[in-house]
């Protein structure tokens, strides 16, 4: 089948559930690359936090932070941040609610978080440095975006209500919740790509497992659910392929692709 880019999620996607890439997946993603197909990062990982990846499969566009930034090599083609001013009255707002733990905040500056990590967690590893800090006295920049531990997820949406130009994304699985700009998001920066690549949507191809992925399924030329992806993925999509425990982004690539 024709195809011009290729737009992966990174976890839970084409990463297997330890985090790792097989060498049978990077030989899948080059072998695209040399056909002349565009390769895509759509995460909502920051920069940093996907940078091992980037390294290890030479992606041609990463779109981070969940949609709030996008580039094409070095060229930034889509930038969509929380201001000063709304950056901080959302830290205010959440710092004034009892049942929100870990906050943290994406800024070209870096990660900073509202308490000290455990820097020997596995799952804070990959998304170190965080740098703890009193948000109560205030960020000096805008942020990519804030991610907060909350148990409720009315009182996330409850937050959220105060701030019309914020969006809320939840992660599955767990207890964290994503604000952003509104217009940050990864079907915005497809979009963007697509611009300037001059690359049709219609011959976009792009994998997804969650909330942060429904739109851009939807709304590429073929949008495809990994098997372990949740239902709202599933109905988004044109097809569904394997599991990310088993190369399932990979093996499509390989039986449709090449």
């Amino acid at each position: 089948m024709p195809a011009q880019m290729i737009v992966t999620d990174l976890d839970r996607t084409l990463l297997r559930p330890d985090r790792s890439v097989s060498e049978f997946t990077m030989n899948i993603l080059r072998s695209c690359q040399q056909r002349g197909i565009v390769i895509v990062f759509a995460t909502a990982r920051s920069e940093n936090s996907c940078k091992q990846f980037a390294d290890m499969l030479n992606p041609d566009a990463i779109i981070s932070n969940g949609g709030a930034l996008a580039r094409f090599g070095e060229k930034i083609v889509h930038r969509a941040t929380l201001s000063v001013e709304i950056t901080n009255k959302l830290l205010l707002s959440f710092l004034k609610t009892s049942n929100i733990g870990y906050i943290t905040v994406d800024t070209d500056h870096g990660q900073f978080v509202n308490q000290p990590v455990d820097e020997n967690d596995p799952g804070w590893i990959e998304y170190l440095p965080a740098y703890p800090m009193d948000f109560a006295r205030g960020l000096h920049c805008d942020a990519y975006k804030i991610c907060a531990e909350i148990t409720d997820d009315a009182t996330a949406y409850r937050l959220v209500a105060r701030f019309p130009s914020v969006d809320i994304v939840p992660f599955s699985g767990d207890s964290w919740f994503c604000f952003t700009d509104k217009s940050a998001n990864k079907w915005n920066g497809v979009q963007k790509l697509a611009a300037y690549t001059g690359t049709d949507i219609g011959n976009i191809v792009s994998f997804g497992d969650d909330y942060h992925d429904v739109e851009m399924l939807r709304g590429c030329g073929i949008g495809i659910a990994v098997a372990n992806a949740i239902d709202a993925c599933k109905t988004a999509a044109d097809r569904i392929c394997g599991a990310n425990d088993s190369d399932g982004v990979a093996k499509w690539l390989e039986e449709n692709m090449l």
